[in-house]
């Protein structure tokens, strides 16, 4: 009688460890959300970028750290080959009556100095989260404000995408005193003709 009670414990301690032991449970990467899989390159880009490597490809990558480069080195040449011709014809003809883009990226250039505190240079730019919904938020104001401007067709109807890109920045002083962080700033991305073009 004492042999079988103690199977009987034994079986039901084995059964019970069986059913209390943790699911594993298999992921594909590709369900995984933005940010699971992110990657930092400090030396192939104008700028140090971290992103999530499923989500962007090298080419819009490039464009977006040419664009922050072009703006923290004051190189307008970088500037015009990356960032939106509308918005920056629209920038420096109607915003702020510059007389080209020189003006116009030196002023960026002083903006970001006077938000940042000083003059600056980028350490990473991280690009946290993004979004593709043109029907709410920034994306669709940013595209609102575009089609608006321009005048022989609506621009959200050239385009083939658009990202609205919520980044991060890590930069330091040139004064050398120091270093600090900006979050929730915004830069859009468009892809038209199969080339990438950004503002701010």
């Amino acid at each position: 009688m004492i042999k079988k009670l103690a199977c009987v414990l034994l079986s039901c301690l084995m059964l019970t460890g069986c059913a209390t032991q943790k699911q594993k449970t298999n992921y594909a990467e590709n369900d995984l959300p933005y940010g699971a899989t992110m990657k930092s390159d400090k030396n192939s880009y104008a700028v140090p970028v971290t992103w999530d490597r499923r989500f962007f490809s090298e080419e819009q990558i490039s464009a977006v750290a040419d664009y922050i480069a072009a703006i923290q080195n004051n190189d307008p040449e970088l500037y015009a080959s990356v960032a939106l011709p509308l918005y920056t014809n629209y920038q420096i003809q109607e915003v702020y009556d510059y007389q080209n883009t020189e003006e116009l990226v030196s002023a960026l250039h002083e903006g970001l100095t006077g938000q940042l505190a000083d003059d600056f240079k980028f350490q990473m730019i991280m690009i946290n989260d993004f979004s593709l919904d043109r029907s709410t938020g920034s994306l669709q104001a940013m595209l609102t404000l575009l089609d608006n401007i321009s005048q022989d067709k609506k621009f959200s109807d050239t385009i083939q995408n658009a990202w609205a890109l919520e980044l991060e920045w890590e930069f330091s002083y040139n004064n050398g005193e120091g270093n600090g962080r900006a979050e929730n700033q915004y830069l859009y991305l468009f892809q038209i003709d199969d080339q990438y073009y950004c503002c701010m």
